[in-house]
């Protein structure tokens, strides 16, 4: 039996409307066969490309728990230099505060290197951002997004990028209930649709009243946390409710690195296990760099 302590659980398994827009991608850098890459960098952390579009979700934090995997330090040292595959990155997203999946001081690294980089997250994490000293050319570039739990989904548009926004509350029930976890659904142009669900609690009560805003926009890949995997419930809401083409579970221990096949085997489904692996999406073929 694997134990995650964080949120008490046992699991058997290997288990405000915003529109920015900016200068769109040209037709050459759009141009091909609909796709993309997904690279995994730790925890939850996962960059995806598609045509000439790239986007960050919860890539810069310095928390392991103890049990979670870290961004290496050789990618994080490339994240902040915007060294390749990380150069010219669109747009970053932070799906709640936690320490596994957003530290300040990484994060305001990051922006103040990269500066026309954009980040959208939870109004609980970029009031921390500003109050930790972020300035004025940061601050600019920070989208907040102040959602309560049952409320409709919120949207923005950052070129040929669209994103919807709705919050599930945390893993964790009542105890969590204060921590802003938003599900970033995001488009890139007419290339792949992704969500990222951050630590999404696995209860259907949260995803029925939002069927409308799920079946709106196919859906190509998800990425929920392993948990979703562990009981009939979470995967009858990726199945059934979120219905993406695919599947790839994160948030999965450090221990599953060690043994990734018996971990998927026992999840019935792919996972990310080892920071620096790629899946390919859709018909493209990743480059692994």
């Amino acid at each position: 039996m694997f134990k995650i302590t964080r949120f008490g659980l046992c699991f058997w398994l290997a288990a405000a409307s915003v529109s920015m827009p900016i200068e769109a991608h040209s037709p050459e850098e759009l141009a091909g066969e609909r796709g993309g890459c997904a690279k995994y960098l730790g925890n939850e952390a996962v960059l995806i490309s598609s045509g000439g579009m790239k986007i960050l979700f919860d890539a810069f934090y310095t928390n392991s728990y103890g049990q979670y995997a870290l961004v290496p330090d050789t990618l994080q040292k490339a994240l902040i230099a915007g060294e390749a595959p990380f150069d010219n990155i669109d747009a970053v997203f932070v799906s709640h505060i936690h320490g596994d999946h957003f530290s300040v001081e990484p994060t305001l690294d990051y922006l103040r290197a990269q500066t026309s980089v954009k980040l959208f997250a939870a109004k609980q994490v970029v009031d921390v951002l500003i109050a930790a000293g972020a300035e004025e050319q940061v601050i600019e570039r920070l989208v907040p997004f102040a959602i309560e739990a049952g409320d409709p989904a919120q949207t923005a548009e950052l070129g040929s990028i669209s994103i919807d926004v709705v919050r599930i509350p945390h893993a964790g029930g009542e105890r969590r209930a204060d921590i802003e976890n938003l599900a970033f659904r995001v488009a890139l142009d007419e290339q792949v649709t992704v969500l990222h669900m951050g630590d999404a609690d696995p209860n259907d009560q949260h995803f029925a009243p939002h069927q409308a805003h799920w079946d709106a926009k196919a859906l190509d890949v998800a990425f929920p946390p392993y948990w979703f995997f562990a009981s009939p419930a979470g995967r009858s809401i990726v199945d059934d409710r979120l219905k993406p083409a695919e599947a790839i579970g994160v948030h999965v221990p450090i221990a599953a690195a060690d043994n990734a096949a018996e971990w998927k085997s026992r999840a019935g489904a792919d996972l990310f296990t080892t920071p620096g692996e790629t899946r390919d999406l859709i018909n493209s073929t990743c480059n692994p760099k």
